[in-house]
């Protein structure tokens, strides 16, 4: 399993703010709970780019990449941590790629770049071919099968780990300075959210009190 984590220590972010020179006045509890909702905003946020990211390159469903990419979110605590995890190596079943029975062989597309092909005898799966020349390709049960020379009984086949694309050049680099400047923001967004609250909740206390 590879992690995508966020971790920001409370004294850490108490500091932060202190340098931004913003004066919060959140006491240690406030200010955890803003560190963690902005460490699960920020995990969520991660999540919808690099679905968004993967989907602009693989021909696949966003709720098949979604569930790919697990949010371990922050929970109460003086060392708040939250992660994505994702299987590096993990693939989507072949029939998330636009699969598509047809008449005498199986379609598919795997790249948005790409058109739609038919499979083909061979490939890296070894797919045996028909007396006709054509792959011996079919679906069953909402899956691509395959006779292939290494097996005797039927391969559900799968496609790319679409995953690799965090080993892409300079992607691993982006997505830290992204974070990293989301989660900033989202910080400061969930103090001054609580800032505001707790001077609504004065304001409406001392106008009740004042009532005759």
């Amino acid at each position: 399993m590879d992690v995508l984590a966020i971790k920001m220590n409370v004294e850490e972010a108490r500091r932060w703010l202190d340098d931004g020179g913003e004066e919060f006045r959140l006491g240690s509890s406030r200010l955890k709970v803003a560190n963690q909702r902005a460490i699960n905003r920020t995990l969520k946020h991660m999540r919808s780019l690099i679905s968004m990211e993967i989907r602009d390159r693989y021909y696949t469903k966003k709720e098949d990449v979604d569930a790919a990419l697990k949010v371990h979110e922050a929970q109460s605590g003086k060392n708040q941590q939250g992660s994505l995890v994702y299987r590096n190596h993990a693939s989507l079943p072949l029939s998330a790629f636009g699969a598509a029975q047809r008449k005498t062989f199986v379609s598919v597309r795997v790249l948005k770049a790409h058109r739609t092909r038919r499979i083909q005898p061979g490939g890296k799966w070894g797919i045996l071919a028909t007396s006709s020349g054509r792959a011996a390709v079919w679906m069953a049960r909402g899956q691509v099968w395959a006779r292939t020379a290494e097996q005797e009984h039927p391969r559900m086949l799968f496609g790319p780990s679409f995953m690799s694309f965090f080993g892409l050049p300079n992607v691993s680099k982006a997505l830290s300075i992204e974070m990293n400047e989301f989660f900033a923001k989202r910080l400061a967004h969930e103090t001054r959210a609580w800032t505001l609250l707790t001077k609504m909740l004065k304001v409406n206390f001392v106008s009740r009190s004042q009532r005759p």
